[in-house]
């Protein structure tokens, strides 16, 4: 998918995202203070901040979702997910979550901040229906 480095690029531009490596066995939750641009080499690109980073094949991504899920209570989570459906099952390669338009800077509960949700909908409504980049929303999921 030759849209998933640009979408990757976009992401590392913003400095208030998350990103969340990993899926079913095991996750790593990472901010991005201190992102630097993607680097690629041959087919892998990687991903830098001051206190982490991760290497991503990027033939390994066959499907991108923007998604919309009910978390954490009443909360809702907004970000982009890369998966690989290999083996007959789809599993999670790493999502970049998109600052929460209810939480403040410190995690409080806040009112709506439409600024934030404003632009996980801009790049939602630029992105989906490009190379097979769908829109999911999530219900909670059972604990």
């Amino acid at each position: 998918m030759e849209v998933a480095l640009e979408l990757l690029r976009r992401l590392a531009q913003n400095d208030q995202m998350m990103w969340v490596v990993g899926g079913a066995g095991v996750v790593s939750e990472n901010d991005s203070k201190g992102i630097k641009e993607p680097e690629v080499s041959g087919g892998d690109v990687t991903m830098e901040a001051d206190n982490w980073h991760f290497h991503l094949g990027l033939e390994s991504i066959t499907a991108i979702q923007f998604v919309e899920a009910e978390s954490h209570g009443d909360l809702m989570s907004y970000y982009v997910r890369f998966s690989n459906d290999g083996n007959g099952r789809e599993e999670t390669l790493v999502r970049s979550y998109f600052p929460n338009p209810y939480l403040g800077k410190d995690f409080e509960r806040t009112e709506l901040q439409p600024e934030k949700l404003e632009a996980f909908e801009m790049m939602r409504d630029e992105y989906v229906g490009r190379e097979g980049i769908v829109f999911v929303k999530r219900p909670k999921q059972d604990q």
